[in-house]
């Protein structure tokens, strides 16, 4: 077996994992399913080979996070857990320079997630020197500030890649929504604005989202209206679709959002032969911690307890020693076995 069929092997598997209804809202595979079938290859593997056909060393890759939750409009875990250990693997895996836009109200909590991932956080001219350093950005709410902002970084940043990690967009009419369909448009920064422009110019966009209210899921909006039950009709007047029109390069569904980041970072340990690129358990503990004492939403019973859409950190954890498993097993296939010290066994 060669070295492109075993990772897409191990593709396959990590989707799989990843697409477990742990949250059991009963849409995930369903909604992974439709993905694929527009994509062809496992979505983990899919992303990973994008990025690193596309970054170079010090290029810029824009992560875009968070997601307005509860009645103080604070960001929850899923989105900036993941937008700090992505950009940690691409600092390790691709020497990129990320540079992360978040709403103006949790950029501190956004800050404090990157650092307890092992990132320094300074201001966007300082961070583009640094090499372990990145910038937390505010973007605009109003959609005029947010298409000047749009111009201005794509001009100023040239990045190779946009990901967008739980995050809103805007639907046929250009409202935004949660995905139980109550509008977020008054919350939200613009971001589709600046990934309009990037596909216009040719840079990758990746949507990652786990409901289809996430941007990008207009890759597969008509799926999306059939299996989410709230999908067709929101629920504020604007009478419309919560799915985002944007269609992204390429749509990453995952149980929850942040495990297909977990999925992007094992198939880049695999690609590029270096395991530290898939952080570990520890540091996710860490990530989910400083991100609850931050501000950070578990977007569960509204309390700041480590973990994401319900599900405690200790479980995310778990599934991370998993992919550690796979992603080590990959790399020597047979390995718990060829390596016994029992003859029968080899």
């Amino acid at each position: 077996m060669d070295e492109e069929h075993r990772r897409l092997l191990l593709g396959e598997s990590i989707d799989r994992l990843l697409s477990i209804d742990i949250t059991g809202r009963g849409v995930v595979r369903e909604l992974y399913a439709a993905a694929r079938a527009k994509q062809e290859q496992p979505l983990s593997y899919l992303a990973a080979r994008a990025l690193t056909e596309r970054v170079q060393p010090h290029d810029v890759v824009v992560i875009s996070t968070g997601m307005p939750v509860g009645p103080w409009q604070m960001g929850e875990q899923d989105g900036p857990v993941g937008a700090a250990t992505l950009a940690r693997a691409l600092v390790l895996g691709l020497t990129a320079n990320p540079v992360i836009l978040t709403e103006p109200k949790i950029v501190d909590m956004v800050a404090a997630t990157v650092r307890a991932a092992g990132l320094q956080v300074f201001p966007l001219e300082q961070a583009l020197q640094y090499p372990t350093a990145i910038a937390v950005l505010a973007f605009p709410l109003e959609a005029g500030e947010a298409r000047a902002r749009a111009t201005a970084l794509l001009e100023d940043l040239a990045p190779r890649a946009l990901i967008a990690i739980e995050r809103a967009g805007a639907n046929e009419q250009g409202e935004y929504h949660r995905a139980l369909g109550a509008s977020l448009t008054e919350h939200t920064s613009k971001q589709d604005l600046l990934f309009e422009m990037a596909k216009e110019r040719d840079i990758l966009t990746i949507g990652i989202g786990d409901g289809g209210n996430e941007l990008g899921f207009g890759m597969i909006k008509e799926a999306v209206l059939e299996i989410v039950p709230i999908a067709a009709q929101c629920r504020c007047p604007c009478g419309g679709t919560v799915v985002p029109v944007f269609v992204p390069d390429i749509l990453m569904v995952t149980a929850i959002s942040n495990w297909a980041v977990y999925g992007i970072e094992a198939c880049l340990a695999s690609e590029l032969e270096r395991n530290e690129i898939l952080h570990s358990r520890d540091i996710d503990k860490r990530v989910h911690e400083a991100c609850a004492m931050a501000g950070g939403d578990n977007d569960g019973p509204r309390l700041l307890d480590p973990g994401t859409d319900a599900v405690p950190a200790a479980i995310h954890g778990h599934i991370l020693d998993i992919l550690t498993l796979m992603v080590e097993n990959n790399a020597e296939p047979g390995g718990l076995y060829r390596n016994a010290r029992w003859p029968w066994l080899r």
